[in-house]
Order: structure tokens, then sequence, then C-alpha cells
């Protein structure tokens, strides 16, 4: 139970609609929400999960570990969340993620910069889609290698500014 656990909670990454979300709000067993974008409905379906959490003052960090269209989407909604607090960010992805879009990103003192172009921010580059084709992979969480996050070849994909 949350409440005999000194650290906050955070949960929802693996759940899927509002009505779970709803469900984890009423039992009060977190505080923080975690969905994600890619699973839980996309930008529209989690600005209504944020606006449940804010009205119980439960903080909204969103879970962003997938590519490039999905991380810009969570920054422009986090953006205009007032219970959002942080942002998961992977450190690094596979070497080709520059190769399929135009995105762009900054962290500088802490803070992703938010794309300030039309739309998310980002454009596909359709053309290199065909360098890259899709290969399945097991994901980690159902072969029970959960540290296995990334290829051994990844790289960082955003630049990091010191100021």
């Amino acid at each position: 139970m949350k409440r005999r656990v000194r650290v906050p909670i955070a949960a929802g990454e693996r759940l899927y609609t509002r009505r779970s979300f709803f469900h984890l709000l009423e039992t009060g067993a977190a505080d923080y929400l975690q969905p994600d974008v890619s699973h839980a409905g996309g930008i529209s379906e989690l600005r209504k999960i944020a606006a449940m959490a804010e009205a119980r003052y439960v903080s909204f960090s969103p879970h962003n570990p997938s590519g490039p269209v999905a991380c810009v989407a969570t920054l422009q909604l986090a953006a205009v969340l007032p219970n959002f607090p942080t942002l998961e960010l992977m450190a690094v992805d596979v070497a080709y993620r520059r190769d399929l879009t135009t995105e762009d990103l900054t962290l500088e003192d802490g803070c992703l910069l938010i794309p300030d172009r039309p739309g998310l921010g980002i454009e596909l580059k359709d053309e290199s889609f065909g360098e890259h084709p899709y290969k399945q992979v097991f994901l980690r969480h159902y072969s029970g290698t959960l540290t296995d996050i990334r290829p051994p070849d990844s790289v960082p994909y955003f630049e990091v500014k010191k100021s």
C-alpha cells in the first residue's frame, strides 16, 4: 500500500485506458501518473487523464521511452499541463534515429526545449524508412532482460547545452 511507503510512487506506463487511470487515482495508489502517449490513446486522451490527476493533486509525468514522434508529442503535451513536473527521457537510441525525422532536441539546464516548428515540431523523412526495415524485437519486459533497454550501438539523439 502506498501509505506504507515513504518514497513517491509512479505508476501507469502499462495502463492503456482512462478507466484504468481513474481506478489508480481512486485508490490513491500513485503520486505520479505515467501514461504513454503511444499506448494510452494519444495526446487528447492523455490530456483527459492529466485533468483527472490534476483534480486529485496528482502529478503527471508521462512514460517516454519511444521514438521521435511519440517523444515530441509527449513534450508538446507536457508543455501545457499544470501538474507536469518531469519527463522521462532515454539518453540514447538506435544510431539511425536521426535519419528518420527532423527531430532536433536540446537539453539545456535540465530542461528539454520544446520545438517551435509547426505541428509537433518534426517531419518524417520518408525516403529513409526503406534503409531501416522493421525487425521484430522481443520486448525486454516479456523476456526478463529488464536492463537490456537499447541496442549496444545506441547513440545520444539530443544536444546537451551547458550554461
